[in-house]
């Protein structure tokens, strides 16, 4: 009786884990991904590491899958066209992202994807959202364009205080739901 209860058991906790394993599997997928594009990154203008940045990409964006809900993959996969001079499949990839949920990290990237393809309106407005919700995202951008959007913001925090402002600054066009 021990023993069956015991296999009943072990039976109950195998039933009970299996279906995290794809998503432990897809963790440890991300987290590799992401420290191979960090290492990678600042050799972007090697031909043989854009390769491996666009690969890193695809791993992450194959573990979207198993991490339902989560803008990891995407973000990972969208920096990699992104850095590698692609915008349009950058942008198509960050709106996956931005599909799980509105984050700055999403609106900042967009905002950098839409600069990079010449849309620098779009990217304007991505930009300040991005600002608007995270201030602190837009020390990861220069001073050239970090000065100004933090102007804006500081105006529009001046409006909302005094009531004049009924809605945050509005999503580029592209993005609007």
């Amino acid at each position: 009786m021990k023993t069956l209860l015991r296999v009943a058991a072990v039976a109950l906790l195998v039933w009970l884990l299996a279906p995290e394993i794809p998503r432990y599997r897809a963790e440890r997928r991300i987290g590799l991904a992401t420290s191979a594009f960090r290492s990678l990154i600042d050799r972007v203008q090697e031909p043989e590491a854009t390769q491996e940045i666009l690969r890193v990409g695809r791993i992450a964006l194959a573990s979207s899958a198993d991490l339902p809900g989560d803008a990891r993959p995407a973000m990972i996969a969208g920096s990699a066209f992104l850095v590698t001079g692609q915008p349009e499949r950058a942008l198509e990839t960050y709106r996956e992202a931005f599909a799980t949920g509105e984050r700055a990290e999403i609106d900042l990237n967009l905002g950098r994807a839409y600069m990079l393809g010449r849309r620098r309106e779009s990217g304007d407005a991505a930009l300040l959202r991005a600002g608007w919700i995270s201030p602190e995202i837009l020390s990861t951008l220069s001073p050239a364009v970090r000065d100004p959007l933090l102007f804006r913001i500081g105006r529009l925090s001046a409006e909302l205080a005094a009531g004049r402002l009924s809605e945050p600054p509005p999503l580029p066009a592209d993005e609007r739901r």
